[in-house]
């Protein structure tokens, strides 16, 4: 035996000794702070306390009680009130009188607020002036205001670093809210119409994130271990992992090689493709999630839950009847794995919250998501097993053409206040009209909706088709396809725009540096000859929204325009919710926007719901993906690379837009990316072989022999009963060489 090979057992030991000290070195810091002197470690305190209290805006003569015909306009009156007693608790006034009632000694508390459904889902929370010196404010002490969506309701949060002080801070701000109000009043006893605040119920508070510390700590030490053990594999493994993934691509066809007759959609006899192209023309073109059929079933009528259960239907039909390559592929991959997992731990976030979320009446909520999450992994599933290598260019640009129409739409609502997918199918269908088409938001925005239920949802769907765009018209082969996917690209940019929000230019800018990063001079000069031409038909088509947008990006503008404070301004007000459960969570989508806070971040919700498993779990469902589709963009076939590169930029942009708005509560976002997904997995399979039909007693005909394979004939009947099992590796007949 060689020293060398005698040195590698001890080598390995010595490198999981290294790993788990500094495993055992992160939890240590995550849990307990160091100090030089005298050398100790302190507790790090995770726990701190948290009070609420409610303040109704009322008159004398009680308009809850009180059953009159202007009692609606008296009740929207003292809605605005509230408002303004909320941001009046705010002022640095407000402050600095309770950072003096606690006796912070010169120092104010923070405040932040309101999140109000009262005036629109958008905010209406500005700027705020701040004391002279920062340095005044102890963020120790947060003041938290929320308005009842119904109601002119005041609620006041509190935190503090004690469930007392928080306590204390509540009654406080009633204290100095009641004492600014009658301040206000007019002289003498007042009439039945003067402003009354009524203070519902007692403070109530306690200490949140008690267990928090241990929990985390749990948490870092697997997690550094995980990520050190994944390295040290790595690294013993990676010339075998790249001997085999070098093999397995080279292995694949080129897909721009002639093939011969080929059953691929749409010159294919097979349904499900077809299936799944009309699931794509509705996932651009129906209002889905606006029409509630009169039929039941589980949960939820959409359009989209029959339409996806017959497409299911179809296929486990297919899988119990056809046999050969025509059958769907049943395959076992990262991706499958990853989505599997994630639906895993959202189950397991309800299972253990299940007591609580009974108590509050929100099982059905959790119930509802954890269905419809799982109708999404279902269509992955189809889309994956279905979908043929030969056939992603088309559905790429069946994407393609289908986003240019929806782009062509949205720019006819931004300019003509006309939608036409809600106005053709609202006669045929119940079609619920969202309550703000047509208008504008807090901050003077135009609500352009398309075939969506949200502005946001609009573009990201026309940004993640983009990318597809984009690469049609670097690898176009003619003139005439060239300036076709080039006019493509301008529609769905000014699409996109005319949506008038920030999404509509940040998403498409992370879906081109991603390009670019693959493909930077090639991408680079190509967007740098079209941006002429781009900027044209977006200003042509849009006049005036690419200004709008770029206006809200300006520097110093972008964190202040109402639309960024709002969402900004929120995170603070989640901690308690963090700290309760920052493991396993609160129970998956169980944080209902309109009964707390409307957050505008699938990852934060999603941190507060599955906690830091379910979002360590949602991100390795991107990670799988674009680790995929990374594979076959370093592939030798540059089709093959070209698509799988559109794609992993397509799944990109859902990444950074999870960021800017809760992507899995808009259901056309979601099967775009899944189906994407589908088509990124396709991409990594051969080009199954097929026979031509031959008609009872006729002997089948030979397949086309490929170069480089003489003696290669039909295949035997033992290889086509192994080809019909699940899993068996499937003999592939060579296609012709270009």
């Amino acid at each position: 035996m060689s020293a060398r090979a005698a040195e590698r057992p001890g080598r390995l030991l010595s490198l999981i000794g290294a790993v788990l000290a500094v495993s055992l070195l992160a939890a240590t810091l995550v849990g307990f702070k160091p100090s030089l002197s005298p050398p100790a470690l302190h507790t790090r305190s995770w726990s701190k306390g948290a009070a609420q209290g409610e303040v109704l805006v009322d008159t004398r003569a009680s308009q809850l009680a009180t059953v009159d015909p202007l009692a609606p306009a008296s009740l929207a009156l003292a809605g605005q009130l509230a408002v303004s007693y909320a941001l009046y608790l705010e002022s640095d006034q407000a402050t600095q009188a309770l950072g003096q009632a606690l006796g912070l000694h010169g120092q104010s508390v923070a405040a932040s607020g309101p999140f109000t459904l009262l005036l629109g889902r958008e905010a209406i929370a500005g700027e705020r002036p701040s004391p002279p010196n920062p340095i005044l404010v102890n963020h120790s002490y947060r003041l938290l205001l929320d308005v009842d969506g119904e109601r002119p309701m005041l609620s006041i949060y509190a935190e503090a670093p004690t469930a007392a002080a928080a306590i204390a801070l509540v009654r406080s701000a009633r204290e100095v809210l009641a004492e600014h109000v009658r301040e206000r009043q007019p002289p003498g006893p007042g009439g039945p119409q003067s402003v009354t605040l009524r203070m519902l119920g007692p403070v109530s508070g306690g200490t949140i994130g008690g267990s928090a510390r241990w929990q985390l700590m749990v948490f870092v030490f697997l997690l550094v271990a995980a990520l050190g053990a994944s390295l040290i594999y790595a690294r013993r493994m990676r010339t075998v992992r790249v001997a085999r993934a070098r093999a397995a691509i080279g292995a694949l066809d080129a897909l721009d090689d002639p093939a011969g007759e080929l059953d691929e959609w749409p010159h294919t006899r097979r349904i499900l493709p077809w299936a799944l192209a009309g699931f794509m023309a509705m996932i651009f073109l129906v209002p889905f999630d606006a029409i509630d059929l009169p039929i039941n079933l589980p949960l939820s009528s959409t359009a989209d839950r029959p339409i996806l259960l017959a497409l299911i239907g179809l296929w486990l039909l297919s899988l119990a009847i056809i046999s050969g390559e025509a059958r769907p592929r049943l395959q076992l991959t990262r991706v499958h794995v990853a989505l599997f997992a994630f639906l895993g731990i959202c189950c397991l976030s309800v299972v253990l919250n299940g007591p609580a979320l009974a108590n509050m009446g929100e099982v059905g909520l959790s119930a509802k998501k954890l269905v419809l999450l799982g109708t999404y992994i279902a269509f992955f599933v189809v889309v994956a097993s279905v979908i043929r290598p030969r056939e992603v260019p088309r559905f790429a640009a069946l994407m393609v053409g289908l986003g240019v129409i929806v782009a062509i739409a949205t720019v006819v609502e931004y300019r003509e206040h006309f939608n036409v997918f809600y106005e053709v199918w609202k006669k045929i269908l119940p079609v619920t009209i969202p309550e703000g088409l047509d208008g504008r938001d807090s901050i003077g925005r135009l609500n352009v909706y398309g075939p969506t239920n949200q502005p946001l949802e609009l573009a990201a769907l026309l940004a993640m088709v983009l990318p597809f765009a984009i690469i049609g018209s670097i690898d176009a082969a003619t003139r005439r396809r060239r300036v076709l996917y080039t006019i493509a690209i301008g529609l769905l940019l000014a699409g996109g725009v005319a949506t008038s929000r920030k999404t509509s230019i940040v998403a498409p800018v992370g879906a081109v540096l991603i390009l670019m990063a693959y493909r930077p001079r090639t991408i680079a000069r190509s967007m740098l000859g079209l941006a002429i031409v781009l900027g044209v038909i977006v200003h042509v088509t849009s006049p005036g929204a690419l200004g709008s947008v770029l206006s809200q990006l300006e520097p110093g503008h972008v964190n202040n325009v109402l639309s960024t404070t709002d969402r900004t301004a929120r995170y603070a007000a989640v901690k308690p919710d963090l700290l309760t459960h920052p493991l396993i969570g609160r129970g998956y989508e169980s944080y209902d926007p309109h009964k707390y806070r409307i957050l505008d971040n699938e990852y934060l919700g999603l941190l507060i719901t599955t906690g830091l498993l379910g979002l360590l779990a949602y991100l390795g469902v991107f990670a799988s993906i674009m680790t995929a589709a990374h594979r076959t963009v370093r592939g030798p076939d540059r089709r093959r690379a070209s698509l799988a590169l559109g794609a992993l930029a397509s799944v990109g942009v859902i990444a950074l837009a999870s960021a800017l708005f809760d992507v899995l509560s808009f259901p056309h976002v979601p099967y775009l990316l899944l189906f994407v997904a589908g088509m990124i997995v396709a991409l990594r399979e051969p080009t199954p072989a097929t026979q031509p039909v031959r008609r009872a007693g006729s002997r089948p005909a030979p397949l086309p022999l490929g170069d480089g394979a003489p003696g290669d004939g039909p295949p035997s009947p033992d290889d086509e009963d192994a080809g019909r099992r699940i899993g068996a590796p499937r003999r592939r007949v060579p296609v012709a060489a270009g």
